[in-house]
């Protein structure tokens, strides 16, 4: 955060912006391709890996068809002779690159879309969810197909993510539900959408957990809604304040949706929380709202100069005050409820025996 912040600000150039991304995608690599097996997931997914290389691989890929796109890979990098390091490392990458790349292509300021990636916890959730991890990273660029009106792109990269991890299907629908307009019907629809939703919760609930619990259902529920769902709404709230969503206004509009049907889906949080990371689905791409709404008129006009749209203005204190408070929340977010004891204990691959029964 603090080399986007520092570099980004003294010369907000594109190749500026480039650089910058760039050394946060190649330190996102490094530190979380490196780590130690005993971190989070992996070592469990070791045991897979050693199934799907050794003799009977074929039951182990091919014994059922959900998920197998973690298991093809292990496979596939086994046959050439890689080691399960090698995977660690290409799934950091591909984290790291595709992160990197919606950030340049969408993202006014790098800054806010990596104190939003890292305070939220999407970085941290890396570290224990590596299939759903896989998926929302393939994700990512079925969001490119959404902003560049591609379908086709968008089917496509929805297909791959679910590969790895089937309920990333839930994203399908985000095509046509951030393409709605926001107007005099927009929250009509939203409100007949909720009914919907609710008269029909007990099917969703049953349906979405069963597809997200691989084993048995494990129903956690809250009974009452969760400060996630509130502070969603108060992000909603903001971004309206700061840029009202207009016609025209496309990808920002539609990034605005995605973060409306996140809301709907962490309200089903209170009776189970798969929701939470089933939400985080459509969340993830909060690192492109607040950058968004945090945009200068000024800034936007630099750039469009003959705007589709009405513009909000506001005076420069404003954003300064939201920046400011903004970032003191993020900070305080992290700390309360993201940052975990384990990376205290962070350790690199080489610092532990990756092949030691207990670590040691």
């Amino acid at each position: 955060m603090a080399i986007t912040f520092f570099l980004y600000s003294m010369n907000e150039s594109q190749n500026n912006k480039k650089m910058c991304i760039s050394i946060v995608t190649i330190i996102l690599t490094l530190f979380t391709g490196l780590r130690s097996w005993w971190l989070g997931d992996l070592i469990k997914y070791y045991t897979q890996f050693l199934s799907c290389s050794g003799d009977g691989w074929q039951d182990a890929v091919f014994g059922s068809f959900t998920n197998i796109g973690l298991r093809l890979v292990f496979r596939i990098v086994s046959y050439l002779g890689g080691g399960y390091e090698i995977v660690v490392f290409m799934i950091s990458a591909l984290v790291a690159v595709s992160l990197g790349i919606i950030i340049y292509r969408y993202s006014p300021s790098p800054y806010w879309s990596y104190l939003i990636y890292i305070s939220l916890g999407f970085y941290m959730f890396t570290y224990s969810g590596l299939k759903q991890t896989i998926a929302m990273s393939f994700l990512i660029f079925a969001a490119m197909g959404i902003f560049e009106n591609n379908f086709k792109q968008f089917l496509f990269w929805n297909f791959i993510a679910g590969m790895f991890h089937a309920p990333a299907f839930i994203f399908l629908p985000a095509y046509m539900f951030s393409a709605l307009k926001v107007n005099r019907n927009y929250f009509v629809i939203i409100l007949f959408i909720a009914a919907i939703v609710y008269l029909f919760q007990g099917q969703i609930l049953s349906m979405m957990t069963d597809a997200y619990y691989e084993e048995e259902a494990q129903y956690v529920a809250k009974e009452f809604i969760g400060g996630r769902v509130l502070m969603m709404i108060l992000i909603l709230g903001v971004s309206w304040f700061l840029r009202p969503p207009r016609q025209g206004d496309d990808v920002y509009c539609k990034v605005f949706n995605l973060m409306v049907a996140a809301a709907i889906i962490q309200y089903f949080s209170i009776y189970d929380n798969v929701f939470t990371r089933l939400a985080d689905y459509y969340y993830q791409f909060s690192i492109l709202l607040f950058p968004l709404m945090m945009e200068s008129s000024e800034h936007r006009l630099k750039y469009d100069p003959n705007p589709k749209y009405t513009m909000r203005v506001h005076q420069e204190y404003i954003y300064t005050f939201f920046a400011i408070g903004i970032t003191l929340f993020a900070l305080w977010y992290y700390y309360q409820q993201v940052n975990t004891p384990f990376l205290e204990s962070y350790k690199f691959i080489w610092e532990l025996d990756p092949y030691s029964l207990y670590g040691a």
